[in-house]
């Protein structure tokens, strides 16, 4: 179980995107939409990664601590949630860098995982994969093993991997993904989520379960508030961002009760798991 730390007008590559110079410009909905997703947390339970986006975390630093202090795992979604193919290696440098400082400062204690904004990795070979490494991280969660708008990379290996970097092994845990007619499918967090019924959710898990691969969910904070403001995109940017809003709350206690999920850190002391599958 993850949750993406972010803020409402968090969405990539559209017409409307929030410049990160404005950001401190926009309605603050971070704060009750994050403890929505808590309660439900708390009521099954259940311990979650946060993947903290450096800025907010700098911004509401209680709410990092909060987090902490309920048993989930701080993680780093970077600082400005660029998106890592469009951006130069030194930027993005910088910024997973700055992220993992900012979270280690606030919660005394080192962060281990990291998400790309947008899962916008192509691919495991690029220099994305060993600035990761270099900065510290230990294990990653980038990889959209599909087709996506913003990133992906359908030849991609769908089980937990291990990624041998010019800066040393990173184990890789990718998002979760399902084969339909010979395509890959996702179904199991955003807009996918969303989209499908939950009776689809749990078939698809079955699948996962039957090909012994992990199931990987993510949330955010604004699929908890059915109200936030709309931002100027496309016809189907704006469907695939908005549908089924009022579903998450339902699905993510439904998941809770009838599955079994940890933080992502805890997969590194498990036996094999660095192995290549």
């Amino acid at each position: 179980m993850s949750v993406d730390v972010e803020e409402w007008f968090n969405i990539l590559d559209i017409p409307g995107e929030i410049p990160f110079e404005k950001w401190g410009d926009q309605e603050n909905r971070l704060g009750r939409n994050l403890e929505r997703i808590l309660e439900v947390l708390r009521t099954y339970n259940v311990k979650a990664t946060c993947f903290w986006l450096g800025y907010f975390a700098e911004k509401y630093p209680e709410l990092v601590r909060t987090c902490a202090a309920e048993g989930h795992e701080i993680a780093s979604h970077g600082y400005a949630h660029i998106m890592a193919y469009k951006a130069l290696r030194k930027d993005f440098r910088e910024d997973i860098t700055k992220a993992k400082s900012i979270l280690e400062d606030i919660i005394q204690k080192p962060v281990r995982g990291f998400r790309a904004a947008g899962f916008s990795t192509i691919g495991t070979s690029s220099w994305v994969m060993d600035e990761i490494r270099a900065a510290g991280y230990v294990y990653d969660s980038s990889i959209f093993p599909g087709n996506r708008t913003t990133g992906g990379s359908a030849s991609s290996t769908l089980g937990i991997h291990t990624l041998h970097t010019r800066a040393g092994d990173l184990l890789e845990i990718p998002q979760s993904m399902v084969s339909l007619f010979g395509q890959r499918f996702c179904m199991f967090g955003g807009g996918y989520l969303r989209l499908f019924p939950y009776p689809l959710v749990k078939l698809g898990i079955k699948q996962l379960e039957k090909r012994n691969l992990p199931l990987v969910v993510y949330v955010h904070p604004r699929e908890m508030d059915p109200d936030h403001p709309r931002l100027k995109m496309s016809p189907l940017r704006r469907f695939k961002s908005y549908v089924n809003l009022k579903t998450v709350p339902y699905k993510l206690s439904r998941l809770c009760t009838e599955y079994q999920f940890r933080p992502m850190n805890s997969i590194l002391n498990d036996e094999g798991a660095a192995e290549n599958g």
